[in-house]
């Protein structure tokens, strides 16, 4: 055999073995992935059912595969089978909240403080430097959890109240409530002090277009009679509506500087040049006492001669949130 020969000869075995060697690598693989074992099917002849051989990169991915599976169900148990329980929990909790807030705003709507406990606090403001509407805001917090005026005078010297309404935002909502009309109020809404009586109607019922509660305090004539008492602003102020309305008769409402609404309702008339956007003073006249209301323009003698007076602030909610006016008036009327 030549040297070529042998050469050629030598390549084509090298060819053949190369050829050899991949076929068993490629056996041997698919034997390690799909290994047969026998079993016994129910009619008793053999069968084969494969089974995943598990290398080690394989293993660490069905591991992982299980891993996640199990971390699902336990989220899934979580969310669905335990969610009952966090659900009456945060249904419990919000209504915790809500009836806290609720009672809290009727709490400060209604404004139950004494005109003694007006002046006190105003005094506390003076001494210990704080703002009045801070002060009643403190007040606020402590009447509502039962504490005395002492509890208000230690709150006063520190430079915030510790409470657990402070959690709501409850303390900071009075606060910017009061600040609304506290440092507007100037004068008693009549010009005379005498021929009138009043009390604290708060939220008494009304019948009129449906039973609906009274936000305001009526101030009513001795003698009954339309025309003869003058009202005058407790503030200064822009006029932000005058003229006639259904329910309040002839009213002027105006809005003081620090965003409250004064509103000054059955009148028997007003001045006819008072026009809405109209600047005024605390003490101009916006008219006279009366009978008008409940229809339409010019209805009168459907109750006796008084004034309604009401004042409404903003809050985070509601563009009208009506402030008990009782503890204000006996406090001006004295001034």
């Amino acid at each position: 055999m030549g040297a070529m020969e042998r050469v050629i000869s030598q390549m084509s075995y090298d060819m053949r073995r190369k050829r050899y060697l991949g076929k068993s690598k490629k056996q041997s693989r698919n034997s390690q992935h799909e290994i047969h074992h026998r079993a016994k099917s129910a009619s008793g002849r053999q069968v084969y059912m494969p089974v995943i051989a598990l290398s080690g990169g394989n293993a660490k991915k069905v591991i992982g595969i299980l891993l996640i599976a199990i971390g699902v169900m336990l989220i899934l148990t979580r969310c669905f089978g335990g969610s009952r329980k966090d659900a009456v929990k945060d249904i419990n909790e919000k209504k915790v909240v809500y009836e806290t807030q609720t009672s809290y705003e009727n709490f400060i709507q209604d404004f139950n403080i004494e005109e003694e406990d007006l002046k006190v606090l105003l005094d506390l403001s003076l001494r210990y430097k704080q703002d009045y509407a801070h002060t009643l805001g403190v007040w606020a917090v402590e009447s509502y959890k039962g504490g005395s005026m002492a509890q208000v005078k230690q709150c006063l010297r520190q430079y915030r109240p510790e409470s657990e309404l402070d959690d709501f935002g409850m303390y900071d909502a009075a606060t910017k409530l009061y600040k609304q009309f506290i440092y507007d109020i100037r004068k008693f809404p009549l010009k005379i002090r005498k021929g009138y009586t009043y009390e604290n109607g708060w939220k008494q019922s009304r019948t009129y277009n449906g039973n609906r509660l009274h936000y305001g305090i009526d101030i009513m004539s001795d003698t009954n009679e339309s025309g003869k008492i003058e009202v005058i602003s407790m503030t200064d102020g822009i006029v932000e509506n005058v003229g006639w309305n259904e329910t309040g008769g002839y009213r002027v409402g105006v809005r003081s500087p620090g965003g409250a609404y004064f509103y000054y309702a059955h009148l028997d008339d007003y001045p006819s040049h008072l026009q809405k956007g109209d600047r005024i003073d605390a003490g101009d006249l916006l008219g006279m006492m009366g009978d008008t209301g409940y229809g339409t323009e010019g209805t009168r003698g459907q109750f006796p001669v008084h004034l309604h007076i009401g004042i409404a602030v903003k809050t985070k909610d509601q563009v009208e949130f009506w402030i008990n006016p009782y503890a204000l008036l006996k406090y001006t009327e004295d001034k």
